[in-house]
C-alpha cells in the first residue's frame, strides 16, 4: 500500500496516469488515437474541460476514505490500467509517450506493483475558499501559540521593511528626475536605512524555519483536486476515459 501527491498540469484539458515504461511514439497521441490507448488500458485519461494545475492524490492499494469535512463524488466507472513496467507517470495527457515531453518530469513518476489496476476516480466538490481557510487554520495549529505570534509578527515587520526599502527607491528616483536632490535624497536615505534596520533585526534563520513548518502543514492540509484510487486486479481489464463534468454519485 502507497500513497502519493503529484501536481499535474495541462494545457490540453486532459490529466492521467500512465506506465511510465512505454516507449515513445513517433508523434505525439491526442484525440481518438488518445481514446484508443486507453481503451486499451494504456492510459487512464481525465479530461478536466479545462487546462490548468491539478494536485492528484494516488492511493495504490489502500481505499480513500474522505475526512468528515470533504466532498468528494466518485466520477465515472471504474476503468483498467495495465502497469506493466512498475513505474507509473501522472499529469497532462499531453505527455502521454511523447519523444519530447513539455510538462512532466521525474518528479511526476512513482512505482508500483507491475500488474493491471482497476482505477476509481474522485473528485473534489469542496469550494477552493473553503478549503483554504481550513488549511490555514491546520497550519496556525503546527505552531505553538507563541511560535504563531512571533511568525506573524515577524512576516509583518519583513512587509513593512520592503514597504520601506520600495518608498526609499522611489524618493531616489523622484530626486534625480527631478534634479532637487537634497530634500527627497535625504528623505531617500533615511527610509532606506529604516528598512535595512527593520530587516536585519529580524532572525531571518528563525521566521524560515518557522514559514517551512507553517507551509509544510499547509500544503499537507490543502485537500487535492483529484484522488485516484488503484487496486491490483487480474487481467486484462477494459479501460477508458473519464469526464469530469460526467455522472458521478457522492
Amino acid at each position: 500500500m502507497a500513497r502519493y501527491l503529484i501536481h499535474a498540469g495541462t494545457d490540453i484539458a486532459c490529466v492521467g496516469i500512465w506506465d511510465a515504461g512505454l516507449p515513445s511514439s513517433a508523434r505525439p497521441i491526442k484525440g481518438k488515437a488518445l481514446e484508443e490507448s486507453a481503451a486499451r488500458g494504456e492510459v487512464l485519461a481525465i479530461h478536466t474541460s479545462a487546462d490548468g494545475s491539478y494536485l492528484i492524490q494516488l492511493h495504490v492499494d489502500e481505499p480513500f476514505v474522505p475526512a468528515l469535512w470533504q466532498r468528494f463524488d466518485t466520477v465515472g466507472n471504474e476503468l483498467g490500467l495495465h502497469l506493466g513496467s512498475g513505474t507509473a507517470m501522472a499529469g497532462g495527457c499531453e505527455d502521454f509517450r511523447n519523444p519530447r515531453p513539455q510538462i512532466t518530469s521525474e518528479a511526476d513518476r512513482f512505482h508500483v506493483e507491475p500488474s493491471w489496476y482497476h482505477v476509481r476516480v474522485h473528485l473534489n466538490r469542496m469550494e477552493g475558499a473553503e478549503d483554504e481557510q481550513r488549511a490555514h487554520a491546520e497550519a496556525s495549529r503546527a505552531l505553538t501559540p507563541d511560535e504563531l505570534a512571533r511568525y506573524q509578527r515577524m512576516g509583518k515587520s519583513f512587509r513593512t521593511g520592503w514597504l520601506l526599502a520600495v518608498m526609499a527607491g522611489a524618493a531616489l528616483v523622484t530626486a534625480v528626475f527631478l534634479q532637487h536632490r537634497l530634500v527627497p535624497g535625504t528623505l531617500g536615505a533615511i527610509l532606506a536605512v529604516a528598512a535595512s534596520w527593520r530587516l536585519l533585526r529580524l532572525k531571518r534563520s528563525d521566521y524560515d524555519a518557522l514559514h517551512q513548518r507553517y507551509e509544510d502543514a499547509f500544503a499537507a492540509a490543502v485537500s487535492p483536486d483529484i484522488v485516484l484510487e488503484l487496486h491490483r486486479e487480474p487481467g486484462p481489464l477494459p479501460g477508458g476515459c473519464v469526464d469530469l463534468d460526467g455522472p458521478h454519485s457522492s
